[in-house]
């Protein structure tokens, strides 16, 4: 990266191409083990000499001079000169001056300091306006013409430093950190989160790994955040969540927690799995013997074992001889025995376990069957049929029939017989009928469906209660039903959408049992000797419009019950323990309510009212109670069936509001400012101030409010100021609500006022919520009341005035912004509605009395803003509330149509773009340039935005150009390619160092590259400058200032020494158009070519007579110069240099002219070229031609005239005619006096062996004959004459070399 000293040195000499002065000799070297000037051993810009032994440091002295063998002290010139004897030397460091000054007590009045010549020359004595000291801070002093200057040390300013320059002032602190200035430097004290000597590192809260357990650190400003790893919770991810929490181990399973797992311990439960959710299946080994049937338990197993054997396992066979069953003699048979099947006579032929219990009696001769009492019945082989199971009893069986198959059905003593009962039953409303056969006789039972009852399940047991109310009913003590002996229980079935009421209530005030609804679950609850047993169904809600079958019993215990599809098995338990003695029903319980309670029974409920939906199935004591034993008819609150309709699927509630059925009807709950039964009415707003009117109005509150009030409204403004709302107690500070600035603010004094945050100016609706608690001031924001402040407690009390939108007293409400201009609706305090207008079947809330209104207007009502015609250009004028908007044509935009679209008339030319920029137009292209096509733009004379940021396109294989630069006194800006990479500089404003920028990446690739920069804090004097090269972010090094500087005229050069493209150019927003083919309308321009305040005068850039030697053409914003002869240039003021090919001879020198040059010749040579021997030779004295060639006396002396063959200024050389070699095809050339001959090979002949010798034939035999007596006549001999008549027809193998004599003919 640059240094900006080397940046800024580059503009220097890019604009003044100076060099520095130095004094030489001041420091050297002689250590021969020096390295010499290759280590660059010279400080402070010294220039370094090697000598042959060490080297010499020259030391600079402009503007501060330097001494000592590297120039590393500064200068001191009391060390190379004396004072007078009575005076001490003063030196002036880094300057060659000294001064002689008179010490303390000494008698030096009146004493000439360089009386005595003290100065050795080329020094001059003087006495110095530096003596008195006058500069400050450590500053060099330095004398001139009557007057100092002072060279401050970095830090300090001022004509004699005493400025200490604040480098706070550029804010230089990023991030809201807090700068601290310093002699020559600044400190930044950083906010949290931000390091770095500018503030502009962000700290990585993450370097220290805060977080734990491997997770993930996310870095934010001044914090950090964890993204735990699975498993694992808490700030730095330390805590390990325990899985084993939500209790997933089922069937007393034993959870041991695991990071993000855990693992559940089976042991001794009888289940296995993930969650001990897997019965084991103990019967896996056939643990059972003898047939049985294994039957899985949890944590073991069973066996059914068949008649006749037991065990746990089955696995012993039940000796039914054991007793001696046989009688008179007979041999007792066991079935279970294999050996006597097929064997013993009635026994079958193979044996079963379904047939192995029991024995037969095998009698004596002389004894039967018959005579054996003790003979089982199933003696009789099979007696059960149809697939029926026998199980044998006591002199007796019985067979199991299996379920019917094919709507075919068995029954009877041994399932032999198909029952029908069915075929011809009487079963109701889908109840399902079941067969039965008892005394040989046929017949049905019917089991009926939810909602029905009876035999044959014909009576219903639905009824509704479509309003809030009860049905009493005594309930009989009889010992017929068993009531009292068995406890108490109520079931039922029910649905419903209220969240709470009183389902059924049993008993009285001091001894009950009830059943409700309390927000959506069941709460029941028995009362016994002044003990409450409450039971609560949490979290399973019923108030879902769906049937629900739910049971209260009393026994041992106190049981909820409520068969719903998400408890387990179906069924939702909740139990608590009884008093002794709760089985037996008191007598209070004969006493009970359905659908909800008497008054002093209600009220131990919570819901404590009544039930509106539908019942059925209701069973007390286990039995029913009908619709037709209730009193359903005339004032009941209960009617037979249940009708539903769902209210909400229509969606009757408008603007938005939520619908909530109520089972015989619905309600809407409705956003404000709308209420009725379905939201339609909405409540009146007061337009205050309509057409710049003065409205207000004014109450009394005839209640007091105290300290803790509610305040709400809608408001719709757009006027900044106004009062809104103000209520004075008459004794303290008023508490006022006002808007200052488009805010709301709250004030009760000029030192307690709060603010709420946002602007409301929109023209739209907004709902202001304010809530004062004791002092405590809150604001509804996002449906949450959020804490402003606090203020003084301020009670209304009886009697307060409350004023809304102004003041009856103009001045009073003019210390609050004026009166309100807008629209106030829905003004509630403490949920009381504040009526501005009188309602039909209303009145105005007790706690308030209207006294006074003025200009309201009933509804928000906008002013007529169309009223002023403010639409320009056609433009269609539409009334927005309090504003407009103006339609306009398609030519003309901008709030009033005021704006012209200029791009819409298509008015650039061919292969340009249209832009459209505030108040006009460019015309945009891009344009090719060459190193020497620059153009130059100054900023018209109506520029007055702030010149902030800058834009350039372009593409370029240059390795160093200027893209764009521009320089007024000490500001500067420069945009250039130096070494391929892209410079940026700029010097402007208070900045002393300058902003500059050098790309690591080069640009000198022929491919487009953008280049925007801009100014962080426009507004400051100087600041960072941001920019982005082809989308990647950087920052310029130091700080500058705006471009305002181009507002001085200053000239804006573009394209310098710049070979390729460029695109689009602006500065802050202002293009610099390639081409500007005519003045554009906008005030705000950079124009080239043009003139005035719109550049609509085209510059005449031929005055002043720009061209020196050539004729001017006035151009666009350039000029052509028509040049004399012998003058180039873009002003030909450039004389063609005719010497670059002059033909002076003999050492002559060449003298440059206008379109030709002349030779000035040696003493001993004339002629126009000098070639010509002086004094001029004369024949046949001073001067013979050779050769035979012939002297012949002209003007400048004696020439030859050369015989053919020979040439030279005496004819001495002999022209050597085979140079170039004529000879084609190989042949050897042989020269001879003017003339030369051709030796051909055996394959070619002619004069310059250019003949084929196998093609000359017949006619070319005699084409021979005639060119070789040509050749003949000609053969050696050098003839103009004959080569002017040949002409072009000679080709150029045939013409001889020239003579240089005759060439210049």
């Amino acid at each position: 990266m640059w240094g900006l000293a080397e940046l800024f040195s580059f503009e220097l000499q890019m604009l003044t191409n100076k060099k520095s002065l130095f004094l030489s000799g001041t420091s050297y070297s002689e250590n021969g083990s020096d390295s010499g000037c290759s280590s660059s051993p010279c400080e402070n810009g010294g220039s370094c000499k090697d000598l042959e032994v060490g080297y010499q440091c020259i030391c600079p002295v402009k503007p501060v001079a330097y001494m000592g063998i590297n120039c590393e002290l500064l200068y001191d010139a009391c060390t190379e000169h004396d004072c007078p004897t009575h005076m001490s030397c003063t030196p002036s460091p880094g300057l060659l001056e000294y001064e002689c000054m008179c010490p303390a007590g000494a008698a030096c009045d009146g004493v000439d300091g360089c009386e005595s010549s003290p100065c050795p020359e080329p020094f001059r004595c003087a006495d110095t306006a530096c003596a008195s000291g006058p500069c400050r801070n450590g500053a060099i002093c330095r004398d001139s013409a009557g007057q100092y200057s002072c060279f401050c040390v970095p830090g300090f300013q001022g004509s004699n430093c005493e400025i200490d320059i604040d480098e706070c002032a550029s804010r230089p602190c990023r991030n809201h950190g807090t700068c601290l200035n310093h002699m020559d430097r600044y400190e930044c004290r950083c906010a949290p989160g931000y390091a770095g000597v500018n503030c502009d590192a962000e700290i990585d809260e993450c370097a220290s790994d805060p977080c734990q357990n491997g997770a993930l650190c996310n870095d934010h400003i001044g914090f950090y955040t964890c993204t735990c790893a699975p498993g694992y919770q808490g700030a730095q991810c330390e805590v390990d969540i325990n899985e084993c929490e939500s209790q997933p181990c089922q069937s007393n399973g034993t959870c041991h927690d695991l990071i993000n797992s855990y693992r559940c311990d089976c042991s001794d439960t009888g289940f296995e799995g993930t969650h001990c959710e897997l019965d084991i299946l103990e019967c896996a080994s056939d643990p059972c013997h003898n047939s049985a049937t294994c039957l899985e338990g949890t944590k073991g197993y069973s066996c059914a074992c068949w008649p006749g054997y037991t065990g746990p396992d089955c696995e012993e066979d039940v000796d039914e001889c054991e007793t001696e069953p046989c009688h008179n003699g007979g041999l007792c048979l066991q079935r279970s025995n294999p050996a006597h099947y097929g064997t013993q006579p009635h026994f079958p032929s193979n044996f079963s376990y379904s047939q192995a219990a029991g024995f037969l009696c095998q009698c004596q001769p002389g004894f039967t069957g018959e005579l054996h009492s003790k003979c089982p019945s199933c003696l009789h082989w099979g007696p059960c049929k149809n697939g029926a199971v026998c199980e044998d009893g006591i002199a007796d069986y019985s067979c199991h029939c299996a379920p019917g198959q094919d709507g075919i059905t068995w029954g009877g003593k041994n399932c032999s017989v198909q029952l029908t009962g069915c075929q011809t039953h009487d079963c109701q409303n889908e109840a399902l009928c079941i067969p039965t056969y008892q005394a040989e006789s046929h017949g049905h039972l019917c089991q009926c469906q939810p909602g029905f009852y009876d035999v044959t399940c014909s009576t219903p047991t639905t009824f509704s209660f479509t309003s809030r109310g009860f049905l009493s009913i005594e309930l009989p003590r009889s010992s017929e039903s068993g009531r009292g002996t068995a406890g108490a229980s109520v079931s039922l079935r029910f649905r419903t959408t209220l969240p709470s009421a009183v389902l059924f209530f049993r008993g009285h005030a001091a001894e009950y049992l009830f059943l409700e609804l309390w927000d959506g679950v069941l709460h029941a609850e028995l009362k016994r000797e002044d003990v409450g047993y409450p039971l609560l169904l949490e979290g399973l809600r019923v108030d879902d419009g769906q049937w629900h079958k739910v049971e209260v019993a009393v026994h041992s215990t106190v049981q909820l019950k409520l068969w719903h599809g998400s408890c387990e098995a179906g069924l939702c338990l909740q139990s608590s323990p009884a008093p002794p003695g709760a089985a037996l029903i008191p007598q209070a319980f004969l006493h009970l309510y359905i659908g909800g309670a008497e008054d002093p029974m209600a009220n131990n409920t919570r819901s404590q009212q009544g039930f509106v939906g539908c019942l059925q199935d209701v069973q007390v004591d286990a039995e029913a109670v009908l619709p037709a034993d209730l009193p359903l008819a005339g004032p009941s609150p209960a009617r037979p069936g249940c009708e539903r309709t769902e209210w909400c699927l229509a969606q009757p509630c408008l603007h938005g509001g939520l619908c909530m059925d109520l089972w015989a009807s619905f309600s809407c709950d409705c956003p404000r400012p709308y209420g009725g039964p379905d939201c339609s009415y909405e409540h009146p707003a007061a337009t205050f101030g309509l057409e710049n009117s003065t409205s207000f109005a004014s109450f009394t509150l005839s209640d007091s409010l105290g300290a803790d009030f509610n305040l709400s409204f809608f408001l719709r403004s757009r006027k900044p100021d106004g009062l809104l709302v103000q209520v004075c107690n008459g004794t303290g500070p008023c508490l006022t609500l006002y808007l200052r600035g488009g805010q709301l603010s709250i004030e009760t004094s000029p030192t307690d006022t709060l603010t709420l945050p946002g602007n409301v100016l929109d023209g739209r609706r907004h709902l202001v919520a304010l809530s004062f608690q004791g002092g405590s001031v809150a604001a509804l924001q996002s449906d949450t009341f959020v804490e402003l402040g606090q203020l003084p407690a301020q009670a209304l009390g009886a009697g307060s005035e409350v004023f809304i939108g102004g003041h009856p007293d103009p001045n009073s409400a003019e210390l609050w912004g004026g009166y309100f201009k807008g629209c106030l609706q829905d003004i509630q305090l403490n949920s009381q509605q504040i009526q501005f207008f009188h309602v039909e079947n209303d009145s105005l809330p007790g706690v308030l009395n209207r006294t006074e209104t003025g200009n309201l207007v009933n509804g928000c009502i906008s002013d007529d803003t169309c009223k002023s015609e403010p639409c320009q250009n056609g433009g269609r004028c539409i009334v927005t509330w309090n504003d407009f908007h103006c339609s306009c044509p398609a030519n003309f935009t901008g709030k009033f149509c005021e704006e012209k679209v200029w791009c819409e008339s298509d008015p650039c030319p061919e292969a340009t773009t249209c832009m459209d920029v505030v108040a006009g137009y460019v015309c945009l292209a891009n344009a090719t340039f060459n190193s020497s096509a620059t153009m130059e733009f100054i900023t018209n004379s109506s520029v007055t935005r702030t010149l902030s940021s800058l834009h350039i396109d372009f593409r370029t294989r240059d390795e160093d150009a200027v893209l764009l630069r521009a320089v007024e006194e000490v500001d500067s800006l420069h945009v250039a390619i130096r070494n391929s990479s892209l410079l940026v500089a700029i010097r402007s404003g208070n900045s002393i160092e300058g902003a500059s920028f050098l790309s690591a990446q080069p640009v000198a690739d022929g491919a487009w590259h953008s280049v925007s920069a801009a100014m962080e804090e426009p507004a400051a004097l100087s600041s960072r400058w941001l920019l982005r090269l082809d989308g990647a972010n950087a920052t310029l090094q130091g700080s500058a200032g705006s471009l305002d500087f181009l507002k001085n005229n200053a000239v804006v050069v573009v394209a310098e020494d710049f070979t390729g493209c460029l695109g689009r150019v602006h500065i802050g927003g202002i293009f610099l158009p390639f081409p500007a083919p005519r003045p554009y309308p906008q005030r705000e321009q950079f124009c080239a070519g043009w003139a005035g305040p719109r550049c609509q005068a085209n510059i005449d850039e031929c005055q002043p007579s720009p061209c020196v030697h050539g004729r001017c053409v006035d151009a666009l914003a350039d000029f052509q110069c028509d040049c004399f002869r012998g003058f180039i240039g873009k002003r030909c003021d450039i004389n063609v240099d005719d010497c670059v090919r002059h033909q002076c001879l003999n050492g002559a020198t060449c003298v440059d002219g206008v379109y030709g040059y002349s030779c000035k010749c040696p003493p001993q040579f004339s002629g126009p070229r000098c070639e010509w021997p002086f004094p001029p030779q004369q024949c046949g004295k001073n001067f013979t031609c050779l050769n035979g060639g012939r002297c012949v006396t002209e003007s400048w002396g004696a020439n030859c005239s050369c015989r053919p063959g020979f040439t030279g200024r005496n004819c001495q050389i002999n022209i050597n005619e085979c140079e170039p070699n004529p000879c084609q095809n190989g042949g050897t050339c042989q020269d001879s006096e003017n003339r030369y001959e051709c030796v051909c090979s055996a394959s070619y002949t002619g004069e310059r062996c250019d003949i084929n010798v196998s093609t000359a034939l017949g006619i070319g035999l005699i084409f021979m004959v005639l060119t070789a007596r040509k050749r003949r006549q000609s053969e050696g001999t050098y003839s103009p004459s004959q080569q002017e008549v040949a002409g072009a027809r000679l080709e150029m193998d045939n013409v001889l070399k020239v003579p240089p004599e005759e060439r210049l003919i």
